[in-house]
């Protein structure tokens, strides 16, 4: 057997390991999601966040099997899904669109400098400075590129501590108050 044909086919339980991971972590959120109302901002943020932990994983496999990452834009995430989706076809239309059916932004760091890609600032550095940005506009549909104040609702990938979400727990609030009082 070649070095190859070994190398692929030991990459083929890293593929159904991630696949079954990102499948996993869509079904959570998904549940989360369930016990709201589908309009509702939280259930709306948990749906966008789950295609991100997915699209992350598709970019991250990208980058393990091309050793560059995908170029930006929505292409570029069609190429990382397709690239995941080889062995198993985990999202046969491609990348989905956020919560609010828009398109997700995805720079990678080599990009950042192309005002096309919309790559976002903070202070006088790139966020991810590193790696990409992949990111929601979230509700307002305004990415903020370098306003911080309306990159509050902006969900991510790099932003471990999750800070949008204080955004739409004080969001979903008023809208349950406003759907009770309504009914």
């Amino acid at each position: 057997m070649s070095s190859n044909a070994r190398r692929l086919g030991g990459c083929l339980p890293l593929v159904v390991v991630l696949g079954v991971f990102a499948l996993i972590l869509l079904a959570f959120y998904l549940l989360l999601s369930l016990r709201l109302p589908e309009d509702a901002p939280l259930a709306r943020m948990y749906r966008t966040e789950a295609d991100i932990a997915f699209l992350k994983k598709a970019i991250e496999h990208y980058l393990e099997v091309k050793s560059a990452y995908p170029p930006a834009g929505h292409q570029g995430l069609f190429e990382a899904t397709r690239v995941l989706s080889a062995k198993a076809n985990y999202v046969p239309g491609g990348p989905p669109p956020d919560a609010w059916d828009r398109p997700y932004h995805y720079v990678p760091h080599a990009q950042y400098g192309e005002p096309q890609w919309q790559a976002l600032h903070s202070g006088d550095a790139y966020c991810a400075p590193d790696t990409y940005q992949l990111y929601s506009a979230g509700a307002d549909g305004d990415p903020g590129l370098d306003d911080a104040v309306k990159q509050q609702d902006n969900i991510c990938s790099w932003d471990s501590s999750k800070t949008w979400r204080a955004v739409y727990r004080e969001a979903n609030e008023a809208f349950m108050k406003t759907r009770k009082g309504g009914s």
